[in-house]
């Protein structure tokens, strides 16, 4: 497992003890505490992750197998939660030029 750590601040539902992980493309996560019917048709894959309180943060354990697809350990991201239904954690990857070099935007 890989931890991720979210500001308590960001979640404004109930207390999050578990996520399913969704992988939506290859720069974007979303953390739901309930399915989404729409990422549990589009997804990538899913797993699912623990999380515990800690000073304030939550800290959510990533499979393995997650952690390292998305290079978290050296990729920069950034954690946003959705306020419209359904309620999810969004983290979206920067990808360090890799959608410019797909896309000819370089």
């Amino acid at each position: 497992m890989a931890v991720i750590r979210v500001d308590r601040k960001l979640w404004t539902g109930p207390a999050l003890s578990k996520l399913i992980v969704y992988a939506l493309d290859v720069a974007h996560l979303v953390l739901a505490p309930e399915p989404v019917a729409d990422y549990e048709r589009t997804a990538l894959f899913k797993e699912k992750a623990r999380v515990s309180l800690d000073d304030g943060q939550y800290l959510v354990e990533l499979p393995r197998k997650v952690y390292d697809f998305y290079h978290l350990n050296e990729a920069d991201y950034t954690v946003m939660a959705s306020e419209i239904k359904p309620k999810t954690i969004e983290i979206l990857l920067r990808t360090h030029g890799l959608f410019e070099k797909l896309y000819n935007y370089a």
